[in-house]
């Protein structure tokens, strides 16, 4: 058995485990963050825990969350919420036409973050926070000008390691699209191109959603800009993929 208590004594004094915290950066910390609070405490606990998976050769991954929401739902103010500083363009517009899985690493030493960026490679590089978007928003623009496809189910992997994110790794997904019914039958010919259009985009970005959230092992945050909660759109298209509800969390 493991006596915790005197475990994270050594730890934080820099004995024991390899990653252990010097005295020193203790002062780093402010009021909310720092040893003795709240949130500093669950932090520096989780972080530990992982620190001693890794010690052990022990699996312990961090949770996965598939983040979902129609374009202009606040998905995007959402997720950088809970990363702690701004990451991508918030607003309406498609913003995402490749899933962006954020791998967040809690580090206490980080008072901005680090940023990584695996490549087509697959080789991890550090990048900054502006090569990253620009990296996206050229992604972005690629699918964009595609004559066959406008989106892409491949996750753009990034890695980061800052002070005030948890251990978790976020899927942000493509913003679902509201488009308009295109008539059918008699009427199918009032339908112009540009509706037309959308309605194919809206199709292909459901579609992609759905197939990632099928994962068993993802939680669902489902992002629902609605008064009606009865009959909520973004929910309705992710019971698709979880018919009861069971792994989704609903904002």
């Amino acid at each position: 058995l493991l006596d915790f208590d005197q475990f994270e004594n050594e730890y934080d004094n820099g004995g024991g485990m390899s990653g252990g915290r010097e005295g020193s950066d203790s002062d780093d910390y402010d009021a909310e963050y720092g040893q003795g609070s709240e949130k500093g405490a669950l932090y520096d606990a989780y972080n530990l825990l992982h620190t001693l998976a890794q010690d052990f050769e022990k699996p312990f991954d961090a949770p996965a969350v598939v983040v979902v929401g129609h374009q202009s739902s606040g998905k995007s103010a959402l997720i950088e919420a809970l990363m702690g500083f701004q990451f991508n363009q918030v607003g309406g517009g498609t913003k995402t036409r490749r899933p962006v899985a954020l791998r967040m690493q809690y580090n206490p030493r980080c008072t901005h973050p680090k940023c990584f960026l695996q490549g087509d490679d697959g080789i991890e590089r550090p990048k900054t926070l502006q090569e990253i978007q620009e990296y996206i928003e050229a992604e972005n623009l690629r699918l964009e000008r595609d004559p066959v496809r406008s989106f892409d189910s491949r996750e753009i992997n990034v890695r980061m390691e800052y002070k005030y994110c948890p251990n978790m790794i976020l899927i942000d997904t493509p913003g679902l699209i509201a488009a308009p019914r295109v008539p059918r039958g008699r009427n199918a010919g009032q339908a112009n191109a540009q509706q037309r259009a959308l309605a194919a985009s809206a199709r292909e970005a459901e579609r992609l959603v759905v197939a990632k959230m099928r994962c068993p092992d993802y939680i669902i945050l489902c992002v629902e800009d609605t008064m009606d909660w009865k009959h909520g759109a973004t929910r309705e298209i992710v019971q698709k993929a979880d018919p009861d509800l069971s792994r989704t969390v609903i904002v």
